[in-house]
């Protein structure tokens, strides 16, 4: 415990160092991030499929209208990366928030109101928190209309926030634990890092993961059907991921076909948030 805390300690201390040095380190962050342990924590939808569809047919059909879906969304949003980033910010908020159990003992109510404000600080945080920077950030990716929008959502999740902490955080500080932490864990990373690498550190370092480990602990525990042997697993999971990364490589190309130079920020931003978009809605 004390080693993982000395590493944590270590890496928040050099990603601090590298954020103040280099202006659009917190881009970079996130799109490394997002194409490597993000892409990995999406493809594990593969392995929940492979659980849920014991038939192969059955499972193949599934894993191609998941694909496709995947397809035909990021070539629509391509063209819309407003609605891109609005459907990404309410889709991860509920995503982000699943409770896995963490407070299954609050009423069903208590429970997804919980849901709603933990999954959507670290997507409303910095807008409260930080907004002249998140403004700069977003003023070369979207036009002033999705702030205007985001800023809506933020305001209705601040709201949500200050009826959940009397009803819910105070009233059952047991039951709420893991929310006050995440809830506290956002405001810090928000507070110490920029926009951009507070959140590539939620999503890259801590949620991913966090996903990757539950997915993994879900089918070790499922049967023993032949469908779900670790071999059949990782070749779904690989394939999920290979295909993964070439949809979002002709996105890419939608977005921008010129490969021959290293992409802006502002552009590579643009199409991540299409590719999470593309991703997330059937994830």
């Amino acid at each position: 415990m004390i080693g993982l805390m000395v590493l944590m300690v270590l890496l928040s201390t050099a990603l601090l160092v590298f954020d103040r040095v280099q202006p659009q380190a917190g881009a970079w962050a996130l799109v490394g991030l997002s194409l490597t342990v993000g892409f990995v924590h999406g493809a594990l939808d593969a392995a929940i499929l492979q659980r849920r569809f014991t038939d192969r047919m059955r499972l193949l059909m599934w894993l191609s209208a998941y694909l496709v879906s995947v397809l035909l969304l990021g070539w629509w949003l391509s063209g819309a990366v407003n609605v891109a980033l609005w459907l990404l910010i309410v889709m991860s908020a509920w995503h982000f928030g699943e409770p896995y159990g963490r407070w299954s003992s609050l009423s069903p109510l208590a429970a997804n109101l919980t849901r709603i404000v933990v999954g959507g600080a670290p997507i409303m945080v910095p807008v409260w928190l930080v907004p002249a920077e998140l403004n700069q950030t977003l003023a070369p990716v979207v036009d002033a209309l999705a702030v205007q929008v985001w800023r809506v959502m933020a305001a209705v999740w601040l709201a949500l926030l200050v009826l959940w902490i009397p009803t819910c955080g105070l009233k059952r500080p047991q039951a709420t634990r893991y929310a006050w932490a995440e809830l506290l864990g956002c405001v810090v990373a928000y507070a110490m890092f920029s926009p951009l690498m507070a959140f590539a550190i939620y999503f890259g370092l801590y949620h991913a993961p966090v996903h990757i480990w539950r997915v993994r602990r879900g089918w070790t525990a499922a049967t023993n059907d032949s469908v779900l042997k670790p071999g059949v697993v990782a070749v779904g999971l690989l394939a999920t991921l290979g295909a993964t990364w070439l949809l979002s490589a002709g996105l890419w190309w939608l977005l921008s076909p010129d490969f021959s130079t290293l992409p802006e920020p502002a552009a590579a931003l643009r199409w991540l948030i299409v590719a999470l978009a593309a991703v997330t809605a059937p994830h």
